[in-house]
């Protein structure tokens, strides 16, 4: 019985060279050196072959323990290099940024904003490609050919990152409408009124960052256009500042809306008016959410005017709708910079005028002084403003609305001219884009009583001598001027020459002291006055 339990365990036993897996006895014989192989004995004996494969796998794993070894000590000679350049690195970051600092002053001093501009353009990477296109023309535009331009990314950087990781910067309002269908126990659900008013605030949402243009005009007043991208509309919207420097004159009370957010940039353009959305699809989105008109937010979220979507790259009902083209913005952006500089001197221009007109006098140029004579007796006694609606209520203006020389969009004002117990009002039509269209100047004459340009032929000259022959400038920024002093001065013509020819109960005011010399007073039918100057002869013609 002991004999057979000492057997069990020799059968059972097991050494430790059976638990390593050896190469095959091909690859042995192949890979193997001859003195360890030893082909002519290890073919015929098992044994000796078991051992030879034993001795082989100890010299492979010496080889690769060595090998592991050299490649433990080049590895930690790399860390050790590794670490010694990243203490470098390290310590050179401090080294930079205090170089960086040091030359600031310098920066300044040669008009050098490296670190500004570094800022700028590390925020403009997360613009929306709109206001990136935007960003990227209008400052090319600026270095190469505008340094009173301006261009600038604002707004709130940590929010538009977040926004930019995001894979949709909108959520989809079908998976929305699904969320808020599924069942919840423990949430509360909220009612169609909430939902809606939800809808209606996110359809307004704007992306976080915007771009503002700042515009130097000649007089050092600034123009500060702020560009909106808003992501549900898939529009441009613009909010616009103006800075006035303190050597503008005084601010004129009827020409007070002149300078205004909703009519400094209205019709930069033809039909450009900015309160109306340029995606045909706003409409409709604004229909289902049961909003009003798009002009009704104008005030809240900006005007969206159409070269301001030409300058982001949008371009709508065609066939890449709503994609933003570069080379679109490129090709508008210095028209667009020329045409806003252009309006907002024309502006400041039109209000130095109208301030002087409120004081009586008309700020003529040298250039032009000197085309009128040197006294011209009436004056200027009341300057306002006036509306659409009262213009259309005059009599004599009917033609006029019908060619549509006089519009809703056109600003209207009054201006009563007097000499002595004489006076004549003039109506004043500016369109918006002014001075690329000349006013339109409609005048009535009382004295004894009321005429106009129906019912006297003369009256109807002073409006095309003022509308027509006023004198020119250099300066088309007064025009409006020009046209007043004309109007003073055919007005004085028509006085002075009111009882030539005529019987004592047709003359003019008694009071009314003639003044100037006509080689010809009356001609033809009409009784047509010379109400054309020569200044170099200091005379009066007929035309």
């Amino acid at each position: 019985m002991h004999l057979h339990k000492e057997i069990d365990k020799c059968l059972q036993f097991r050494s430790a060279d059976e638990e390593i897996s050896l190469v095959p006895v091909e690859e042995f014989y192949r890979e193997a050196p001859a003195e360890i192989a030893r082909p002519a004995v290890t073919e015929t004996d098992g044994h000796q072959q078991y051992l030879a494969r034993l001795e082989w796998e100890r010299e492979q794993r010496r080889r690769l323990a060595e090998t592991c070894k050299e490649i433990k000590t080049t590895r930690e000679k790399t860390a050790a290099d590794i670490g010694l350049k990243q203490e470098q690195l390290d310590s050179l970051l401090p080294r930079l940024k205090a170089i960086l600092k040091a030359t600031q002053p310098v920066q300044e001093s040669l008009g050098l904003p490296l670190d500004q501009l570094r800022q700028q353009q590390d925020t403009a990477r997360f613009l929306p490609r709109p206001l990136y296109i935007l960003y990227v023309q209008a400052d090319a535009y600026r270095e190469a050919c505008d340094d009173k331009l301006a261009v600038a990314v604002e707004g709130v950087l940590e929010e538009a990152r977040s926004l930019h990781e995001e894979a949709d910067a909108v959520d989809d309002e079908s998976a929305e409408s699904e969320q808020e269908d599924m069942p919840t126990e423990k949430r509360h659900r909220k009612s169609k009124t909430q939902k809606l008013e939800t809808k209606q605030r996110k359809l307004f949402a704007c992306h976080p960052l915007f771009v503002t243009l700042s515009i130097k005009c000649r007089d050092d007043s600034v123009l500060h256009l702020s560009f909106y991208y808003y992501l549900r509309l898939r529009i441009v919207a613009v909010k616009m500042t103006l800075d006035l420097d303190a050597s503008v004159g005084a601010s004129t009370v009827a020409g007070s809306d002149l300078l205004s957010k909703a009519s400094l940039l209205a019709y930069l353009f033809p039909g450009d008016h900015g309160s109306d959305t340029p995606n045909p699809s706003n409409h409709y989105q604004l229909s289902k959410l049961r909003m009003n008109d798009f002009s009704s937010y104008t005030g809240e979220i900006g005007r969206a005017y159409g070269w301001a979507q030409r300058l982001c790259g949008l371009r709508f009902l065609e066939r890449d709708h709503g994609k933003p083209a570069t080379a679109m913005s490129a090709s508008h952006m210095a028209e667009t910079v020329k045409a806003l500089r252009k309006r907002v001197q024309a502006r400041l221009a039109l209000q130095t005028q109208m301030a002087a007109f409120e004081r009586g006098t008309v700020p003529v140029t040298a250039d032009i002084s000197k085309l009128f004579p040197a006294k011209i007796v009436s004056r200027i006694t009341t300057w306002k403003s006036s509306t659409y609606e009262d213009f259309v209520a005059l009599p004599y203006t009917a033609a006029h609305v019908e060619l549509g020389f006089a519009t809703k969009q056109d600003t209207y004002f009054i201006a009563t001219v007097e000499r002595n117990t004489a006076r004549m009002t003039a109506q004043l039509v500016l369109s918006p884009d002014y001075p690329k269209r000349t006013p339109l100047v409609i005048v009535s004459v009382f004295w004894n009583y009321e005429r106009n340009a129906t019912t006297d032929e003369n009256v109807k000259a002073i409006e095309i001598e003022v509308n027509m022959h006023f004198p020119g400038s250099r300066s088309h920024d007064f025009l409006l001027a020009n046209q007043m002093q004309t109007l003073l001065l055919c007005f004085d013509v028509y006085l002075e020459t009111a009882g030539a020819g005529a019987g004592a109960e047709t003359s003019g005011p008694a009071e009314i002291v003639k003044e100037k010399i006509f080689l010809r007073v009356l001609r033809g039918r009409s009784r047509a006055k010379p109400f054309k100057y020569n200044p170099v002869l200091g005379l009066y013609f007929h035309r």
